[in-house]
């Protein structure tokens, strides 16, 4: 059973150690990675998004069931955060953002490695979909948290103009109207988005690796050990959890705890500096995760295996 997880995994780790080989060795300068994340994150993400979702039967869905057992894990996580502010915490409020970004965000590129291997392409769109409904819940959250915990007010226009800019959001948005519309594009532009989409996933898992520094790997270990044992492994057994109390369709269930299990977004990092979060403990959280969550990875989706009695082949 833990075949398929590992083939579905392995290249991941491959291209993410191999571009932490090309920025240590041929491509140092951290110019052409910064062009690199932004060329993936404004044009072949949302191209890949957009493509899966306009393409993709959306209706009889059971959204409202989806969105509950997919929100809910995420706002526990979000609670566990922020309870000790209730009381006296030995954080402070610039490290306690940091952990809230920490156990709420996800990694979209990983997620839609791993579906690739995973779904048909109707599931495929489900799962960019729900990873747009986490990315609208999680930026309002993370915006809010880390305005109001660093300058004592919650400022709606803040949070309101990332999600509006954020490019995947907006690419989300475009696939389900279009979907709704049953718009059909020129076959010469259905081809020019999948092959943009197609490049996304490969330079993204460069990006990555380049973009890793395992020198922070043992940084903050107390606060890497509590954040990832509550994202990797927490968050998902509620997940799991949910689907089965309520019920739901197991390739649906399997889409949620896959989103729930995968480390946490190195976009964190970004927002952390910009809103006056602790940067420096959002990375090594980041570094962390990032490397220690694709073993938990092997783990969750094997027992999701073994306890469903469905192969991931």
């Amino acid at each position: 059973m833990i075949t398929p997880v590992l083939n579905a995994i392995a290249p991941l780790i491959v291209l993410m150690a191999l571009g932490g080989l090309i920025k240590r060795t041929l491509v140092r300068e951290d110019a052409v990675w910064s062009g690199l994340e932004s060329i993936t994150y404004y044009v072949l993400m949302p191209a890949l998004l957009f493509s899966k979702i306009a393409n993709a039967e959306l209706s009889g869905l059971p959204w409202g069931q989806l969105l509950v057992v997919l929100y809910t894990p995420i706002l526990i996580m979000a609670a566990i955060a922020l309870l000790p502010l209730l009381g006296r915490s030995r954080l402070t409020p610039a490290t306690r953002s940091s952990l809230f970004q920490g156990i709420t965000r996800f990694n979209l590129y990983i997620c839609l490695a791993l579906g690739v291997s995973f779904f048909d392409s109707q599931t495929m769109a489900v799962l960019a979909l729900l990873a747009a409904a986490i990315v609208v819940l999680v930026n309002f959250l993370c915006v809010g948290v880390l305005v109001t915990l660093n300058s004592g007010r919650f400022n709606l226009k803040t949070t309101a103009l990332e999600l509006a800019k954020n490019p995947l959001i907006l690419a989300c948005v475009a696939g389900v109207m279009a979907s709704l519309m049953d718009l059909s594009l020129p076959q010469f532009m259905e081809i020019s988005l999948d092959r943009l989409g197609q490049t996304a996933l490969p330079l993204s898992l460069l990006a990555i690796g380049a973009g890793l520094s395992l020198q922070r790997f043992g940084a903050n270990m107390p606060l890497n050990i509590y954040a990832g044992a509550l994202q990797l492994l927490l968050k998902p057994a509620l997940a799991a959890a949910l689907v089965w109390m309520t019920g739901m369709d197991l390739t649906y269930g399997l889409v949620i705890v896959l989103l729930l299990a995968s480390p946490t977004a190195a976009s964190g990092y970004i927002l952390a500096r910009r809103l006056g979060g602790d940067a420096g403990a959002m990375a090594s959280i980041i570094v962390f995760q990032t490397v220690v969550g694709l073993a938990t990875l092997v783990l969750v989706l094997t027992l999701w295996q073994i306890v469903t009695g469905i192969a991931l082949a």
